[in-house]
């Protein structure tokens, strides 16, 4: 025989006693746990602070771990993950979000850092593409100047633009040397400069370590022979024949790429922000010659 002490009262088996538990408006069963409580606000205050259990208080529903608990709470209700907290409404958590974190409204997404916020805002998401690319046969548009660069420099343009036409055209234009740096650049005898010729390497089968492809230049190590190729094509070993415009600043960045100081100015706070239409001058001059290139 099995007995209820609560109910007082006998069963005739075991199994008989628990689906009297189970259905009995005296019992509170938490399975998981095997206890018994006396009222469904005394196991509601178990489920809430076991950690044995992961509740979604408001939901009545079990999850099957912590992550998968949370990742409910942002999908269902108001709740900021990061300070584990909940709003009355999207507003208020807007607010929070926006006050205590890098977050985009409008996308309702939270980034690391400002940076990256700041980048997804200057995005094509939330902007227009309206530089166009002046290559002959190509019709790519971007959102920035600089991700106009990025596009010429990689050599995939149509126009047969390359970062070595690139960096040839702004030298010759930038004549008072505001962002090309001379020690850097080959001087000819009427007075002009232009880069230095970059040497051309490439990879054989010698490159292998025994364990990777790896560079002869910085060591680093690469899984295939073609990545390293690639790696050595790149400007990863060219002279950084930019730097920041600011004299005295104390930023003294240098750059490999045109593209790389544009995006510099774009975002700096040394001081170059007023040398800022004179750097996009010096680009819109060395662009507008990739129209006049063959496709």
């Amino acid at each position: 025989m099995a007995y209820c002490h609560r109910c007082d009262r006998s069963f005739k088996s075991d199994p008989a006693l628990q689906q009297h538990k189970d259905h009995s408006g005296n019992h509170w069963v938490c399975d998981d746990c095997n206890r018994d409580f006396v009222s469904r606000e005394a196991r509601l205050q178990h489920y809430r602070h076991s950690p044995r259990h992961h509740y979604c208080d408001a939901c009545d529903e079990h999850f099957g771990d912590e992550d998968e608990l949370k990742d409910h709470d942002e999908e269902e209700h108001y709740y900021c993950r990061d300070c584990d907290e909940f709003f009355s409404d999207q507003k208020a958590k807007d607010e929070h979000m926006d006050a205590r974190h890098w977050y985009c409204k409008p996308c309702r997404r939270t980034f690391m850092n400002e940076n990256n916020l700041r980048m997804h805002l200057q995005s094509s998401i939330h902007r227009a593409r309206r530089v166009q690319c002046p290559g002959r046969g190509c019709t790519k548009a971007f959102v920035e100047r600089s991700h106009l660069l990025l596009h010429l420099e990689s050599g995939t343009c149509p126009s047969g633009a390359t970062r070595h036409l690139i960096d040839k055209h702004v030298t010759e234009r930038d004549r008072n040397h505001i962002i090309t740096n001379t020690s850097r650049l080959i001087q000819y005898p009427d007075g002009s400069y232009l880069p230095r010729t970059e040497p051309q390497y490439w990879a054989t089968q010698r490159s292998w370590n025994g364990c990777a492809y790896e560079c002869v230049l910085c060591h680093r190590e690469y899984g295939a022979l073609a990545s390293l190729d690639q790696h050595l094509r790149s400007p990863a070993h060219a002279d950084r024949i930019y730097r920041c415009p600011p004299a005295g600043s104390g930023c003294n960045a240098q750059f490999v790429t045109l593209s790389a100081l544009l995006q510099h100015v774009e975002t700096a706070s040394c001081g170059v922000s007023r040398f800022r239409a004179r750097v996009r001058d010096l680009v819109d001059e060395a662009t507008a010659k990739m129209r006049r290139l063959a496709v």
